[in-house]
């Protein structure tokens, strides 16, 4: 196990749900799915799955201020004031798992036939139509699915080795809204510790990606090297096909004053 290294994970559904309820019922299978596998192959996995209604970047989570005794209840506010925009409900998947590609594969194949098959044959879809994408990610893609989270669904089967107390997808959860929240409400004013706090937790999981990362920064870095020498080189082509045009036009003009 310990050779295997811990991966992070994201799954991309087109699939819409009818409601809030469907949606939730197919997210606690696929909590069941992982702890099942867990189990069975001796793998260790912990997920964040949140089911959402809304336009992604078009809201942030935060506590509501009501002024009310006990835990404050969790709302979504637009940016700026701004309305939220309602959407088809939906699911994102954040999975962290020893091993990565391996069981990325499994909950693919796993989604691919128990949701998009029986829901081709129940509602009349065109599969082509519906492709779930899984790839690679950054915990910074958490931040996304939290911000839109109607509800968040969580599941940790990792060891405390893998995991540590305290740093678990969870408690990222929770750092987050919370830090969040006070900037909401009280602005810059209080946040640091909360923020620090947050951080602290997200800092953990960026160790997880930081190879990928770097390889994924050089991989852009080379793109836009090669983009760049070839529009340099179509510039050059340009250029020297107006030289080849001016030289013309002149050998032309010497040509009938010679006459």
């Amino acid at each position: 196990m310990s050779k295997k290294k811990l991966g992070l994970s994201t799954f991309d559904l087109n699939i819409k749900f009818k409601s809030k309820e469907e949606a939730k019922k197919h997210a606690k299978s696929l909590i069941e799915f992982i702890r099942y596998n867990c189990k069975k192959r001796n793998w260790e996995a912990e997920a964040m799955i949140c089911i959402s209604n809304v336009k992604g970047n078009n809201t942030r989570v935060c506590y509501e201020k009501n002024g009310k005794v006990g835990r404050p209840k969790k709302v979504l506010k637009g940016f700026d004031n701004e309305d939220i925009i309602n959407v088809d409900w939906h699911i994102h998947i954040l999975l962290v798992s020893i091993p990565s590609y391996a069981f990325r594969d499994l909950i693919k194949n796993y989604i691919d036939k128990n949701w998009y098959k029986n829901k081709i044959k129940r509602d009349k879809i065109n599969y082509a139509n519906l492709k779930i994408y899984k790839k690679n990610a950054n915990i910074n893609k958490a931040e996304y699915f939290i911000n839109q989270g109607e509800e968040v669904l969580f599941c940790n089967y990792c060891s405390e080795n893998v995991i540590p107390k305290g740093y678990s997808l969870k408690d990222l959860y929770y750092a987050y809204v919370k830090y969040i929240s006070q900037f909401v409400i009280n602005g810059k004013k209080g946040r640091l510790a909360l923020e620090q706090k947050y951080y602290e937790i997200k800092n953990f999981y960026f160790e997880i990606t930081k190879e990928q990362d770097k390889k994924n920064s050089n991989e852009f870095m080379r793109k836009i090297r090669i983009s760049k020498i070839k529009e340099n080189y179509e510039l050059k082509l340009e250029d020297n096909k107006v030289q080849e045009n001016l030289s013309r036009r002149n050998r032309i003009f010497e040509e009938d004053i010679s006459i």
